[in-house]
């Protein structure tokens, strides 16, 4: 089982890797180790024949130390600028671990009127599935250099989500530096307890997603609940767990960690 789905009826899957994962808020640096147990866990699914897209933050966390911007709060145009220097950091670093199993990665950048506009997210949607039809990873991004505010995602959460929606996902995966949902402050309060599985987002479950999110992250958990009803409500299933450790995905695998969010079709 994989986080109760049978792993073998899994056909596609979305990862989304948060930026406090791949990179040192301190530094700016690429935690190259933790790519790497990363990719190691996707070979297992690409092994089983499981088409795999990656929706990764990190490229406005890496490329702010390059433009010598190391404040909390960036302007858009400084957003835009780390972006465009970050990216190609990213993609890189994603290039060569990939490249030690022999498979090959492609860079989706895209913005909210590509996964919304219906001409723009059916040429989105056969891009995608020609790529993963050539066993090939797209690893994608919000294209944070030409969005405004008011086209922004602002997350990746909720990009993941329209990526599952759009490709027909079987699950979403949302690697983030929280064990998953709680239903109260894990932070603040001791008793916070783990909500293991989600079969309806209600009012108990947006408001156990109030509380704040960390230094790099744009959304924190409510973000992540609204990228679950998207994604739930096109069939799609969605996990929200733990990605800091090593080899995360295996944990989910085999332990099933995190929090379920059972699809809605």
């Amino acid at each position: 089982m994989f986080g109760m789905i049978e792993i073998n009826k899994i056909k596609k899957v979305v990862v989304k890797v948060g930026s406090s994962l791949i990179a040192n808020y301190k530094t700016s640096s690429i935690r190259q180790s933790w790519v790497d147990s990363f990719i190691e866990d996707l070979n297992i699914l690409f092994k089983k024949n499981i088409k795999i897209l990656i929706v990764s933050s990190g490229a406005i966390a890496i490329g702010r130390k390059k433009i010598k911007v190391l404040k909390k709060e960036l302007s858009l145009e400084e957003q835009q600028a780390a972006a465009a220097v970050g990216q190609i950091y990213l993609i890189n670093t994603y290039k060569k671990a990939f490249k030690k199993k022999k498979i090959e990665i492609s860079q989706v950048l895209l913005t909210l009127e590509d996964t919304i506009k219906s001409e723009k997210k059916n040429n989105a949607r056969k891009t995608l599935n020609k790529l993963l039809d050539s066993k090939i990873i797209p690893i994608i991004n919000e294209n944070d250099t030409v969005a405004t505010d008011e086209i922004k995602f602002g997350d990746n959460d909720r990009l993941s989500a329209r990526v599952a929606e759009i490709i027909k996902a079987d699950l979403l995966i949302l690697l983030s530096d929280v064990a998953g949902l709680y239903d109260k402050n894990p932070k603040e309060n001791k008793k916070a307890k783990l909500i293991k599985e989600v079969k309806k987002i209600n009012k108990n479950i947006l408001k156990a997603s109030s509380f704040t999110n960390n230094y790099f992250a744009k959304g924190g958990m409510i973000t992540k609940i609204i990228a679950a009803k998207i994604a739930t409500k096109s069939g799609c299933a969605m996990i929200i767990a733990n990605g800091r450790p090593k080899n995360s995905l295996k944990k989910i695998f085999y332990n099933n960690e995190g929090t379920f969010f059972h699809p809605q079709k």
